[in-house]
C-alpha cells in the first residue's frame, strides 16, 4: 500500500498545472461555501437571539388557550407547583409576566400600549432591558412608577417625571385606571415594540389589574439553547397539560420558522449549483487524466499490476487533490469569517431601516461552527468519490493489448 501511495503522490506532480488547477476548482467552491454559509446561518443566529432576547424569550409557559386568544380572562394563577418545577431546572431563567393592552394618555395625547407588570431583575436577565435604557433609572422590585419605549415617549410627548394615565380593563370585566410616574425611557431596535411598551414592577401591575396572584405568561431564558425541546418535553410531562400549555419560540412565531427555512432551501440550492459545477469540472479533469494515461496504464497492466491497483492509485490522487483543495480552501475561509465574526457588516440606507421595521440589527453577522464546516467537507468528499467511481469505471474495462495500441 505505501508503494501505491508513492507512485500516487509522485504522479500528482508530473502535470503540476493540472494538479493546481483541479485542487484550486475545490478550493474555491469550499471558500465560497463556507463563507457563504457562515453569513447565511450567522443570520438566522442573529434573527432567532432578536426574538428570543427582546421579548419572547425561549419558551413560555401559558394558560391553556392564552396563545390563541390573548386576554387578561386567560391569565392564569401563580403556583407554587411551577416554580417548583423551575427551580430543578439551574440552566434556565425564569421571568413572570402580566401584560394586557391599555389606553395610555398625557395631556391632549392618547395612544394605545401594551402594560408589561415584569420582576425587574427577573425580566432583565431574560431580554437584558437594563441595557436599552436611554434615559432615567430601571425599575426596582415593588417599583410604582413606570418606564416607557421611545417612540411613545416621543408621541405622548412625556418625559422623566410626568405623570402617565392608563385605562383598560381588568381581570373579569373590571375597569383598570391608574397614573404611573415616568422613571426611565427605553429604546427597542424593533419599532413595533418601541411604538407601544410600557413596563412596571409585577405588583403594581397586578392591582392595576385587579388581577393579584395572576400572570398572563411565564418566558424562559436558557444557558444552553440545543437543549430547548428536551427542556419543553420534560415541563409538558410535569406540567397538567389541560390547565398549562408550553410553548417554544418556533410554536409562537411559526412566520419567522417559515421565512428561516424558505430562505436556508434557497441558500442550499445557490450551493447545489455551485458542487454541480465544480463537481463537472473534477468528473471532466478525472476522465481527461484517465484517459491521457491508457497507454501508461496498459504498460503497467504488462508488467503485472492489477486493475484494482491503478483504480487505488487514482483514487489516492484524487484524494490528495481533494486534501489540497480543502486545506487551502479551509485555511482561506477561516480568517475571512474570523474578520468578519468580530467585525459584522453594517448595513445603511434603505436596507437598515427595513431591518429595523422587522425587528433585527441592520448588520449582516457570522457565525463559526463545525456542523456547516463538516457538511461542505462531506459534500467535497462525495463529488470526488463519484468522479473517482468514474475513472474507476474506464479503468476496469481497458483491455491490456488495446491500451497498449493507445
Amino acid at each position: 500500500m505505501t508503494k501505491l501511495i508513492k507512485i500516487a503522490w509522485r504522479n500528482l506532480w508530473r502535470n503540476r498545472r493540472r494538479t493546481f488547477i483541479t485542487s484550486a476548482s475545490i478550493m474555491f467552491a469550499l471558500m465560497i461555501a463556507l463563507v457563504m454559509r457562515a453569513f447565511q446561518i450567522g443570520s438566522y443566529d442573529n434573527m432567532v437571539f432578536n426574538v428570543v432576547h427582546a421579548y419572547s424569550g425561549y419558551f413560555q409557559i401559558h394558560a391553556n388557550g392564552y396563545q390563541d386568544d390573548q386576554v387578561l380572562n386567560n391569565a392564569m394563577e401563580e403556583s407554587p407547583e411551577i416554580y417548583s418545577i423551575i427551580a430543578e431546572y439551574p440552566n434556565v431563567e425564569a421571568s413572570p409576566r402580566i401584560e394586557s393592552f391599555v389606553l395610555s394618555s398625557y395631556k391632549q395625547q392618547t395612544k394605545g400600549a401594551m402594560l408589561v407588570g415584569i420582576e425587574p431583575a427577573a425580566e432583565d436577565d431574560l431580554t437584558s432591558i437594563s441595557g436599552k435604557m436611554i434615559e432615567g433609572d430601571y425599575l426596582k422590585p415593588d417599583d410604582d412608577g413606570a418606564i416607557i419605549s421611545s417612540r411613545l415617549a416621543n408621541y405622548l410627548k412625556v418625559g422623566i417625571g410626568d405623570s402617565l394615565v392608563l385605562l383598560g380593563q381588568g381581570l373579569y370585566g373590571t375597569s383598570a385606571a391608574g397614573i404611573f410616574i415616568i422613571k426611565g425611557i427605553l429604546k427597542f431596535p424593533s419599532p413595533d415594540l418601541d411604538n407601544k411598551m410600557v413596563y412596571t414592577s409585577l405588583s403594581a401591575a397586578q392591582e392595576f389589574y385587579s388581577a393579584q396572584g395572576y400572570l398572563t405568561s411565564i418566558a424562559f431564558n436558557m444557558e444552553n439553547p440545543t437543549k430547548l425541546d428536551q427542556t419543553v418535553e420534560e415541563f409538558r410531562m410535569k406540567l397538567d397539560t389541560s390547565v398549562y400549555e408550553v410553548m417554544t419560540w418556533e410554536e409562537m412565531q411559526p412566520e419567522m420558522v417559515q421565512q428561516i427555512e424558505s430562505d436556508n432551501i434557497s441558500g442550499i440550492i445557490m450551493l447545489g449549483i455551485l458542487y454541480v459545477i465544480v463537481g463537472f469540472g473534477i468528473l471532466g479533469t478525472v476522465l481527461m487524466i484517465t484517459t491521457e494515461r491508457i497507454r501508461e496504464f496498459g504498460v503497467m497492466m504488462a508488467i503485472g499490476m492489477k486493475k484494482f491497483q491503478l483504480i487505488v492509485i487514482q483514487a489516492i490522487e484524487m484524494f490528495f487533490i481533494g486534501l489540497i483543495g480543502i486545506i487551502s480552501g479551509s485555511a482561506i475561509a477561516l480568517p475571512i469569517i474570523g474578520y468578519f465574526l468580530h467585525n459584522p457588516i453594517q448595513l445603511s440606507g434603505d436596507t437598515a431601516k427595513m431591518m429595523e421595521e422587522y425587528g433585527f440589527e441592520p448588520i449582516m453577522p457570522v457565525v463559526l461552527r463545525s456542523d456547516y464546516f463538516i457538511s461542505q467537507l462531506v459534500v467535497i468528499l462525495v463529488v470526488i468519490l463519484f468522479s473517482t467511481i468514474f475513472s474507476a469505471i474506464v479503468i476496469g474495462r481497458l483491455k491490456t493489448i488495446k491500451a497498449l495500441r493507445k
